[in-house]
């Protein structure tokens, strides 16, 4: 197991880096939540929790599982978007409870993966502006450039693969337009970690034309407005020492040798050098993202299939292809659908998993899901309303799985607070954790002395993020909660808790008061439907009492 604290991701690798009874996320029953997908809960659903209210994690709606599905990785993605309070790079477990969740500087978060460097698996991921152009963090591009959002990956040899955009001048007469004007232009760049220098680049504009693009110019190449006609979202490397990148606006993949930097062949698009053995499906792809190599002969990647100007020509799917470089065909091995035939507008993720499964990530989408290797739908995930994809509201750029090993530097957080029950409860959490098993609470008369004091109260595994413990009467005054290992040993402890002085601070003194203050508008709702409810009873019972038929009393005739 390796043991890092979450802060030293920031020196080494940085393109970026360095409960039971909460309100937990959503289990992976595989039932669906309509409100949920109808915007009942916002365009952003949360989970909040009692011992760390200031985290912002997205509540799940589980459309489909499967036990087929990989459940001992963990789920990576960065939500941000308009409807979210701060980019979150965030863990997951297999049940959808939160691992660890963290914003940076207020920057936007992308591309959040585990990669390993010297022996080491590191958390990465690329922080800054988002706009094309956009800042690296502590890893940065050779020769005064700027690296880019839409990729980093770490080679075997400690380099680092990246993205970068850069502005130059050409003629635009081939695209319409009779005078020279910027463009963005794409560069690979790999870097040595340790010197920070480029040992390999590559320039679009060497060896491909304006005129294989399929974006339009419009408004563009005028003024500083750029016009960005290749857009690389990708790069990968393989054992011949070659790259791979993928073009969004060419609807193309270049194979690029990685000692001249010719291109030794093109994969799609206009300049398409393949025969398709699949009646055109297997060149057909558009604006697709995350091409990598499967094998020596298999490339998997993302194909969006739309954008934002043209949303409904085809419906976004994840593709396997079979290359044979030798007769220069192309073969389709395996098609992946959402079974909501979801139109990926921008961004998009492929990876193939350990156990052979496929997740795809639907980028602008709040959705992951995961296919058997034969294309077969396992798990579908939504992190946000599907009336809402497409709006950008809630997205992330990739979702991965990894195996990750976390043991934060932090003590895990614990408060006291009313439960559903509205009796006390001590509730702990430790984010970032990933090796508690199992939570002790303790409880000591005498908080200045010594750690012989505290006494075990209760004990309970660990079933997800926040864990409570109901408080006795027969409890001492303070409390605190020790993490354990499964094997035995104490991870941590959190800061102990006076219960006397926080029933006192959150004691009721009127109704609401007496509520959750963090679901307080929940609550409220609830009042008014109630009320709501009752009055229209009682109205219902006026009505017909008023409408009552009519009887009509006598007493009988007494005889004379």
């Amino acid at each position: 197991m390796v043991r890092l604290s979450w802060t030293s991701f920031l020196v080494v690798v940085g393109v970026a880096i360095g409960v039971a009874n909460g309100i937990p996320s959503k289990p992976f029953d595989g039932s669906y939540d309509f409100g949920y997908e109808r915007n009942a809960y916002g365009p952003h659903p949360l989970v909040v929790f009692k011992s760390a209210t200031q985290l912002e994690v997205p509540k799940l709606d589980v459309l489909q599982s499967s036990k087929s599905c990989e459940s001992s990785l963990y789920t990576l993605l960065t939500p941000r978007g308009g409807a979210t309070h701060e980019p979150q790079a965030t863990i997951l477990d297999s049940n959808g409870d939160l691992i660890w969740t963290s914003g940076w500087n207020g920057q936007q978060l992308y591309n959040l993966m585990v990669q390993e460097y010297k022996g080491e698996k590191y958390l990465t991921f690329w922080a800054g502006d988002d706009a094309v152009g956009g800042h690296g963090a502590e890893v940065r591009a050779a020769y005064g450039l700027d690296a880019d959002l839409h990729d980093f990956r770490i080679t075997p040899s400690g380099t680092a693969l990246i993205t970068v955009y850069h502005v130059i001048h050409k003629d635009l007469s081939e695209v319409g337009k009779n005078h020279i004007g910027p463009v963005w232009d794409c560069v690979i760049q790999e870097i040595d970690l340790e010197t920070g220098l480029a040992v390999f680049q590559w320039q679009a504009s060497d060896h491909w034309n304006l005129v294989d693009s399929y974006r339009e110019i419009g408004d563009d190449g005028e003024g500083d407005r750029a016009y960005d006609y290749f857009h690389m979202n990708s790069i990968d490397k393989d054992a011949r020492g070659n790259y791979l990148t993928s073009s969004r606006y060419m609807h193309s993949l270049t194979y690029i040798n990685g000692t001249t930097g010719e291109v030794i062949w093109i994969l799609g698009g206009k300049r398409n050098m393949f025969r398709d053995l699949s009646n055109g499906t297997a060149t057909n792809f558009a604006y697709q993202h995350d091409a990598r190599w499967s094998g020596k002969d298999t490339i998997t990647l993302f194909d969006n299939g739309v954008d934002d100007v043209h949303r409904d020509i085809a419906t976004t799917r994840g593709l396997k292809l079979r290359v044979d470089e030798n007769t220069m065909t192309v073969s389709v091995v395996a098609e992946y659908f959402n079974p909501h035939k979801i139109h990926g507008i921008s961004q998009g993720s492929f990876q193939s998993l350990p156990n052979g499964n496929v997740l795809l990530g639907y980028g602008n989408s709040a959705a992951f899901t995961e296919f058997s290797s034969n294309g077969e739908v396992l798990c579908d995930t939504h992190f946000g309303p599907e009336s809402r994809f497409g709006t950008a509201e809630v997205q992330s750029y990739r979702v991965y799985k990894y195996e990750w090993h976390g043991m934060p530097k932090t003590s895990p957080a614990s408060a006291i607070r009313r439960n559903s029950r509205r009796s006390w409860s001590f509730y702990v959490s430790w984010n970032g954790a990933t090796e508690v098993s199992k939570w002790i609470l303790q409880g000591s008369e005498d908080l200045n002395g010594t750690d012989g004091g505290w006494k075990e109260l209760n004990r309970t595994d660990r079933l997800g993020f926040e864990t409570g413990f109901e408080i006795l009467e027969t409890y001492p005054r303070y409390l605190r909660a020790a993490a354990v290992h499964d094997r035995g040993y104490m991870l941590g402890v959190s800061e102990p808790i006076d219960v006397e002085e926080t029933e006192e601070q959150f004691e009721p003194t009127s109704v609401l008061n007496y509520m959750d203050r963090e679901n307080l508008p929940t609550q409220l709702a609830l009042i008014a439907g109630s009320a709501i409810v009752v009055g229209i009873i009682l109205r219902m019972g006026a009505v017909a009492w008023n409408n009552r038929p009519t009887v009509y009393w006598r007493l009988p005739t007494v005889p004379k």
